[in-house]
This record gives C-alpha cells, structure tokens and sequence, in this order.
C-alpha cells in the first residue's frame, strides 16, 4: 500500500461527520470552525532517522529547527498564519540529555523565527530517533485555500527555486567532504528551508489562489495533488521551471538530468499554486510585497495528465514512464 492509497483508506475509515470539521484527511491540514469566522487549522509532520535524515549528518540543533519549519508550511499552504507548537520526541536513552537541550534550542530558533509558542508535547525512549511536530494555527473560514479548486485554464506557478534541497541531499549522501568543495549552500536549504508563510496568507487573505499546496514530495507529485488527483491536468514549461544559478553550475556534477532533481527531488518547501489568468497582476504584486520570487511555470489542462515540455512545444518528459528519472 503506497503512501496515496493508505490517505484513501484512512480518509474512508474515518470520514468527518461533524459540521465543524471543514477539512479532515487529505489537505495539507486540517480546519475545524470554531467561531463565526474563524477556524483552527492544524497539520503534523514528523522526521524519522533514515528516512527523512541521514544519522550523523546535522546536528539536534539543526534537526530541531528544520521540524518546525517543516509542520508550519503545511499551515502556511492553506493561508493560515502559525502560532502554536506540540512536539513530540523519540532518542537513545545515552544520548538523551545532551540531544534534549540541543533540539530544543533548534525548536526555539524556529519559535523566535516565526513568533511561535511551544505549548506542549511528549518525550520517548527510543532506538530510532524521531521528532513529530503538529502545528496550530488560525484563519478566516472564507480564505482557506485548499488542494482543489484549480480549473483547467488557470496558470500555475511556484515560489522560490527548485531542486536546490535534493541537491544538498545526494551532497551529504556522498560524504561529508563534499561539503567543503563549495556545496554548503544545498546543504544549507535542505537542513533550513524556508516556509513561505507570508505569501500563503497573502494569496488568501486576496484570494488569488484558487489552489495550494507546499512542495514536500516533488513538483511532479505535488502538481498531481492539485490536478490529476481531481481529474484535470497539467503542462509545464521545462525553461519556466525556476532553478538557482549555483544549482545549475553544479546539478551536473550528481545527475545526467538535472531537471528530475527539481521535478522529483522534494523537501523544497515552496508553495506551489493556481490561479486564473487574469490574477498575474496580483501574483507580481505579492511577489514584491513578501520579497520572494514567483514563477508562473504552466497551465491547468484537462484530462489528468501532467506534460512537462521543452522549448519546442514537444514533450519532454511526461506521468507515463517519469518515474524513471526520478
């Protein structure tokens, strides 16, 4: 059972029969309405040791902050604003003193970052190291943006640059001696990324997105997410797709292809988005106000297919046979 068809199942097993539950299983969180307008938008996330990072590559400290900043993006995909923390921790009792204070003052650098509040959580023995965090936060109930809601004909974009993360990932899976041969700053944005919790709220609080979702599992997958998974689909200029200078000096170096690193790579943390056409005023405005680049990068098509195409108009990769890239 792949990781789709276990949200299906558990989305099926407990289906939301309260009125307040506005959105359970199967967002990026879940809002539960708990005033005339406002709602309770929550979402946990969790980093598991040789799964999600590599032992002995990044400090507790490290680990820490990038477990906040991981749980409050998917709050910041809905248009919600962040504000309270639970974390719940797993390490080896021998290390668990020093590992203790060290996480916790990562988990504070990221609540200082954001203005958040640690309000609780729980603490584990464990072979594994794991830290689960679950974000709260608030939101008007008229702005949650949500998975579905494209239409075929809105453009697509996405913030920042991609590919960057996986990048710093096959780095540090090649050693720790890549890292001082110029590579640090791809280490840096898969240790650090940087949830874009201003943008969110903005292309909500303006209703610019028609859909939203923070790319954690690759563009490919996530652009599925809000398109085939509602029976629509997506073509996607590859010359469009924003990649860092530095990522495109160097990508060569650990792939022959360097666009799967961006497409199937993940850990990105950028909001990817919909909206009509009419919106890209808007779109350029929110790019200036929040100081972040956004691509606009393809369109919604029908069909539920996802094209990813060259310069040409001809398809250079597409969801049938892509898997082999990744």
């Amino acid at each position: 059972m792949g990781e789709e068809d276990a949200l299906k199942f558990l989305a099926k097993r407990f289906k939301v029969t309260q009125k307040e539950v506005l959105m359970g299983i199967g967002d990026d969180s879940a809002v539960v309405k708990i005033k005339e307008k406002n709602c309770l938008v929550a979402s946990t996330d969790v980093l598991v040791e040789g799964v999600h990072f590599l032992p002995g590559t990044q400090s507790a400290r490290q680990l820490g902050k990038k477990a906040v900043l991981v749980a409050i993006s998917d709050i910041g995909a809905m248009g919600a604003s962040p504000a309270y923390l639970l974390c719940s921790l797993g390490c080896r009792r021998e290390d668990a003193k020093q590992f203790i204070e060290d996480l916790s003052q990562g988990v504070e650098d990221g609540c200082r970052e954001f203005g958040l509040c640690l309000i609780g959580g729980n603490l584990s023995e464990s072979q594994t190291v794991f830290i689960s965090v679950t974000a709260l936060g608030e939101i008007d109930g008229g702005k949650i943006v949500r998975r579905s809601g494209a239409a075929v004909g809105d453009d697509i974009h996405v913030t920042g640059t991609l590919g960057d993360s996986a990048l710093g990932l096959r780095v540090l899976s090649g050693g720790h001696g890549s890292i001082t041969r110029g590579y640090g700053r791809f280490v840096s944005r898969h240790f650090e990324p940087t949830p874009r919790i201003a943008a969110g709220r903005m292309l909500a609080e303006r209703g610019i997105a028609s859909s939203m979702i923070d790319i954690s599992d690759g563009l490919l997958r996530d652009l599925g997410r809000l398109t085939s998974a509602h029976g629509l689909g997506a073509e996607v200029e590859l010359r469009d797709i924003p990649l860092s200078p530095d990522f495109l000096s160097v990508s060569s170096s650990f792939c022959e292809d360097s666009y799967s690193l961006a497409i199937c790579g993940g850990e990105d943390y950028e909001l990817l988005f919909t909206s009509q056409a009419h919106a890209r005023a808007s779109v350029r405005e929110v790019s200036r106000l929040c100081e972040v680049p956004i691509s606009r990068i393809g369109l919604v098509t029908g069909g539920g297919k996802i094209r990813f195409l060259d310069g040409s108009g001809e398809v250079f990769y597409d969801t049938e046979g892509f898997e082999h890239f990744c």
